[in-house]
C-alpha cells in the first residue's frame, strides 16, 4: 500500500513537467470585462476572416475563421 502511495505521489508531482504550453494561446479574458477577439488572413491585420465575443452575461457568439492572426480587446462591464 505505500508503495502504491509513494507511486502515486510521485507521478502527480513529475505530471507538470510533462505538460505543453500551447504556443498560440489567446489573452485570458478577465472577469467582470466583455471580451472580443477579432481573427485576421494574415500578418499584416488588413483582412478580417472571424471574430468572438464573450458577453457580461457570460455568453459567447462567434463567426467566421480561427486563425494565429488575432487581436483582443476587453472593455469593463456596466
Amino acid at each position: 500500500m505505500i508503495r502504491r502511495l509513494a507511486l502515486l505521489v510521485s507521478a502527480v508531482a513529475i505530471a507538470p513537467l510533462f505538460t505543453v504550453a500551447q504556443a498560440d494561446a489567446y489573452p485570458i479574458c478577465l472577469a467582470g470585462y466583455q471580451c472580443s477577439r477579432t481573427f485576421y488572413a494574415d500578418s499584416t491585420n488588413s483582412q478580417v476572416v472571424g471574430g468572438w465575443v464573450k458577453f457580461c452575461d457570460g455568453t459567447t457568439d462567434s463567426w467566421g475563421t480561427v486563425t494565429h492572426y488575432v487581436s483582443t480587446s476587453q472593455v469593463p462591464c456596466g
